[in-house]
């Protein structure tokens, strides 16, 4: 996966921010379609109960070039 304008900083660890907006952030077996990268395979750490709801994506490339994506919910 390439960074290229996604991330906003040159720094060493970059992040990029999205906000759900009608049903536009979503979690399909072990999947999540994001607004700017559509499907991105994940391996997804914790179950999120079906009860909660998405509000935020955090998706973060640290120096060594690993990406994580943070989910918040509500």
């Amino acid at each position: 996966m390439n960074g290229g304008n996604l991330f906003n900083s040159k720094r060493h660890k970059q992040s990029y921010t999205t906000n759900v907006v009608n049903g536009n952030i979503q979690l399909l077996d072990g999947h999540i379609k994001l607004p700017k990268l559509k499907m991105v395979k994940i391996n997804q750490h914790r179950a999120i109960p079906s009860e909660y709801t998405i509000k935020s994506c955090t998706l973060s490339m640290t120096a060594s070039g690993k990406y994580y994506i943070s989910i918040l919910t509500e």
